[in-house]
Formats: structure tokens, sequence, C-alpha cells
């Protein structure tokens, strides 16, 4: 009986153990080829589209645009206000600081939030592959280049884009879907008991 009480046991911390590695190994995966494909898309964007020039994908819904964006969310550079501001600088500070909370964030999550491991993982990717950009092009700024046109606000047409902006936008909303999610879960049996 001690015998099986003690198998059972380490056969506990052998799954607590695989779930773990799983975790990290998804987050590692997913991040990586996140990253990948946004800088091979915008190595494309740079090596084949002209500066400015608008490229039909699907007429104007949805265009191929190279721009440089210096600044952060929406293309807000505060050197447009304050000329000495290191923009640079600091958005790689807040990138930097950004990935590790995202890091602590993601080592804190349940293993049942397979949503918001996803989301976190793609987070990452878009801010590495932000950060990245930055880095290896500091007089242009970061590559954008997705310009999508709905024909109606906000969406006409909605700030130019990289696929880190998407990472970083779906993972959000995934994020808020989950919790939406687990707060209707948590509501379903007070609303039977009634």
């Amino acid at each position: 009986m001690v015998q099986n009480t003690e198998e059972s046991s380490n056969h506990q911390e052998k799954k607590v153990i695989d779930i773990k590695k799983h975790k990290w190994t998804l987050f590692i995966v997913t991040a990586g080829i996140g990253f990948a494909l946004d800088w091979f898309t915008k190595h494309l964007a740079v090596t084949t589209l002209t500066y400015a020039q608008e490229v039909p994908v699907i007429g104007t819904v949805l265009q191929w645009q190279l721009i440089y964006n210096k600044g952060g969310l929406f293309g807000f550079n505060p050197q447009s206000l304050f000329s000495w501001f290191p923009t640079n600088a600091v958005y790689y500070v807040l990138s930097i600081i950004a990935m590790i909370l995202i890091i602590v964030y993601y080592k804190n999550i349940e293993s049942r939030a397979t949503l918001s491991r996803y989301a976190i993982s793609l987070i990452m990717a878009g801010a590495m592959g932000n950060l990245f950009d930055r880095v290896i092009r500091p007089g242009k700024g970061v590559v954008d280049f997705i310009r999508a046109d709905l024909g109606f606000r906000p969406f006409n047409p909605w700030p130019i884009f990289n696929l880190a902006d998407a990472y970083i936008t779906v993972g959000v909303c995934m994020i808020i879907l989950e919790l939406w999610l687990q707060e209707r879960k948590k509501k379903a049996p007070i609303r039977q008991s009634r």
C-alpha cells in the first residue's frame, strides 16, 4: 500500500513537471515562430515595396504600404511634442520591462488557462519583433506595411501596422475573451441555483 501511494505521488509530480515543461515549450515555440514570421514579413516589405506607395491586395480594403514608424502605439511619437525626447531609448527600456513582466505573468498563469498562454506568447512575439526592429533600424523606426480600410470609423483607414502589432492586439483580445468566459463560468452556477 505504501508503494502504491509513493508511485501515485511520483506520477503526480511527473505530471506537474510535464505540464510546466509543455507550458514553457508552448511559450518559446509560439513566441519564436511569431518573431520569425514578423521579421520575415518586414524583410519582404523592405526589400520589395517602395516607400509610401500603396499596393492593393484586396482593393482598398487591404493594401501593402511601407512606412517607418519612429513612434509607438498608433504612430504616437513624443518627439513631435518635445524634440529633445529620447524616443528610442525610452521604447527600448519600456519594451524590455514589458517583456520581463510578460514572462513573470506567464509563469503565474494557471495551467487550465490555455487561451491566455497562447495570448501571452503572441504578445511576447510582438514585443520582441518591434524591439528588434527598433534596434536594427534606430534612425528609421519600426517597419509597418499592412494598411486596412474597412470604410467606417475607426477603420478608414486603420493606422498602418505589422504582424508584431497584430500579435499584440490579438493577444490582448484573447486575454479579454478568456477573462469574460471565466467570469461567465463563475456566474453559471449562481444562475442555475435560482
